[in-house]
Parts: structure tokens; C-alpha cells; sequence
């Protein structure tokens, strides 16, 4: 697969200031997402697998 910002940008260079910043924003939706995991599908797992524990726990 072609990168496709060089056939538009061609063999100019990007200043640092901007690759840093492409590359701090990538983080930062990085660690959106990664917080979004946690809190949407790893927290409920969670509480889903300790409820289920305590639960059999009560009817032993």
C-alpha cells in the first residue's frame, strides 16, 4: 500500500513541529480509546464476573 501523504507532499519535508504534534494527537486518541475500553467494556465485565461470584457464593 502506497503512503499516500507522500504523492501529496512529494519530497518536501514536514517541520518537527508538526510531526510532533501529528504524533501527540495520535496518542492522545490512543488513550481515548483506550479509557473508552476500560470503562464501556472492561469495567461491566468485571462487575458482571463479581456479582455472578458473590452470587454463587450466597447459594453455597
Amino acid at each position: 500500500m502506497k503512503n499516500p501523504f507522500k504523492e501529496i507532499i512529494g519530497r518536501e519535508e514536514l517541520p518537527d513541529s508538526v510531526k510532533k504534534r501529528v504524533m501527540v494527537d495520535i496518542e492522545v486518541i490512543k488513550l481515548s480509546l483506550d479509557l473508552a475500553d476500560l470503562f464501556a467494556i472492561k469495567y461491566p465485565d468485571s462487575m458482571e464476573d463479581l456479582l455472578r461470584l458473590l452470587d454463587k457464593k450466597d447459594k453455597n
